[in-house]
């Protein structure tokens, strides 16, 4: 097997034929695999001619274009280690990447060139930033490097050499945690994902709204396409409704990737414009990278007319872990499925030994794309043992079916008069109430120090937020759920806090919560 993952990808297209074929689409402008391949070598060219050594890191702060593949593709093909990052990110933001990941290089567009040029005073070890239109004096400029550079082999790299560092959308400011990768991940995610759950074959045609600064974004949008030699459709802009319809008419994808969020929004735009199941020409439409609400899998199937495959993954295993189709034999609506080929998964008490049917345990598992460990042996997430289990940090319960239902975080988890609450169940029943689009839900003190659960609510359409819906609200969970799991507070909020990938961020939650209580003086 070739060391290289990206002479791996674009070698054995070529070798395969898949020469003259569109390998990645950005609205208009398309590049084969023959021009994908060249682009490639040049870039590897360039940022060896700009000593690139093996193994140093590369950031990558692009919106998902052409040259942004070919940046992260690249970057790999000349040894050394692709960063890419949220294209939302802050001049603080980015001196923290830059520092954790040790960047000596980085892409950008013109449209961040501005916002890392901010952030190179504190770094200085960042000694070049190539840029696609740039227009400051100290980047150099994309287009002008790759015409003025020559095709090179790739750099020498075994199957387990790092050549990807991907920062887990969990970790939040000042607790960076960075989960490397190598071509090995790629291979592993390529059969057990790809291809043994979606069997994506070189005739399909992938559209990932996703970012490629994510797991789930750059190897659903970018690897995997190219692993089984598919033709990828990049999106660059924000995936609202009107540019995703108008790709779906123009380019036929016959795989969709997105977030649930994304799905609730085209169904609410598709029944609001008349649209006609839009997604029916689709072979798969897949949901990641966020909990499905139960309510929406069956909007989905009527408003957009598909069904839809619903996922568990994780950043440090680059793929799913759990998955299926809504229509499989005895799914249910916010199941996660089941272990996907090659995964092995088991939930554990708190002594690691495994917990029944129907019991809420830790979820553990282990497979052929797991990462080794986090950049630097730091990291807050779950714990790699020496034993090659992974310890999540998500607890699960596997009903008699053998499916699997997502019960939250081990630190979100709390126990009220004793017992274990599980947010993730408290906002899924919250949500089958008809004046509720979104809630999450945290464990705060009382008056007695004591935990109970306050809720965040996002109200549906046509409902007002305030003291009758909230006393409402508390009624119908104690009547769904057992009385002592009900939210004691109900906050109504414009939005819930989320990360690039449509991830709920909920440590975010916590300081609104500290700052009310400062504010009032009272428990809320």
């Amino acid at each position: 097997m070739i060391g290289n993952l990206a002479s791996w990808l674009l070698d054995s297209a070529l070798g395969n034929g898949a020469g003259p074929r569109p390998a990645l689409r950005e609205g208009d402008r398309a590049w084969t695999y023959d021009e994908l391949a060249d682009i490639v070598s040049r870039t590897s060219s360039a940022l060896r001619g700009l000593k690139l050594q093996r193994g140093e890191r590369v950031l990558i702060l692009m919106r998902d274009t052409l040259e942004a593949a070919a940046a992260i593709l690249g970057t790999i093909h000349a040894g050394g280690i692709a960063v890419p990052v949220s294209e939302l990110s802050t001049p603080d933001d980015l001196q923290e990447y830059v520092q954790h990941a040790g960047a000596v290089i980085a892409f950008t567009d013109d449209q961040h060139e501005q916002v890392l040029d901010a952030a190179r005073s504190e770094t200085p070890d960042l000694r070049e930033v190539i840029c696609v239109g740039a227009k400051l004096a100290s980047s150099q400029d994309f287009g002008k490097l790759i015409a003025a550079s020559q095709p090179q082999p790739p750099a020498p790299s075994g199957v387990t050499d790092v050549c990807l560092l991907l920062y887990s959308a969990g970790s939040g400011p000042g607790e960076l945690r960075a989960v490397p990768h190598t071509q090995q991940t790629i291979a592993a995610a390529r059969q057990s994902f790809a291809q043994a759950l979606l069997q994506l074959t070189d005739q399909d045609r992938i559209l990932c709204v996703a970012r490629l600064s994510t797991a789930y974004g750059l190897g659903s949008g970018l690897f995997l396409p190219l692993a089984v030699q598919a033709e990828s459709l990049l999106f660059p802009a924000q995936p609202h409704s009107g540019p995703m319809f108008a790709q779906l008419r123009t380019y036929k994808p016959t795989v969709l990737f997105a977030t649930p969020s994304v799905y609730a929004q085209l169904a609410h735009d598709a029944e609001k414009e008349g649209i006609h199941k839009p997604l029916a020409q689709l072979r798969h439409a897949v949901a990641g990278a966020e909990g499905m609400p139960e309510r929406l899998i069956p909007r989905i199937r009527s408003v957009l007319g598909t069904e839809v495959v619903v996922g568990y993954g994780l950043t440090e295993i680059f793929q799913f872990a759990l998955a299926g189709r809504s229509d499989d034999p005895g799914a249910r609506p916010g199941v996660c499925g089941k272990p996907l080929a090659g995964v092995q998964v088991r939930c554990v008490d708190e002594d690691g030994d495994p917990v029944g049917v129907d019991e809420i345990g830790t979820l553990e598992l282990q497979c052929g794309s797991l990462f080794t460990g986090y950049w630097g042996g730091a990291g807050q997430g779950g714990e790699l043992r020496a034993d090659g289990w992974f310890t999540t940090r998500d607890r699960f319960m596997v009903d008699r079916e053998g499916f699997y239902h997502h019960c939250g975080r081990v630190d979100d988890l709390f126990k009220v008069g004793g017992k274990w609450v599980s947010p993730a169940e408290l906002e899924l029943a919250m949500t089958a109430h008809e004046g509720v689009w979104e809630c999450a839900v945290i464990g705060a003190d009382d008056e007695e120090g004591l935990i109970k659960p306050l809720a965040f609510v996002v109200t549906n359409v046509g409902w007002e937020g305030g003291p009758k819906l909230e006393a409402e609200l508390k009624e119908y969970v104690k009547q769904t759920l057992a009385p002592y799991k009900y939210p004691r507070w109900i906050e109504f909020v414009e939005a819930l806090p989320r990360g690039p990938g449509g991830k709920l961020l909920r440590y975010k939650l916590r300081p609104q919560r500290r700052r009310r209580r400062a504010e009032t003086g009272h428990e809320i």
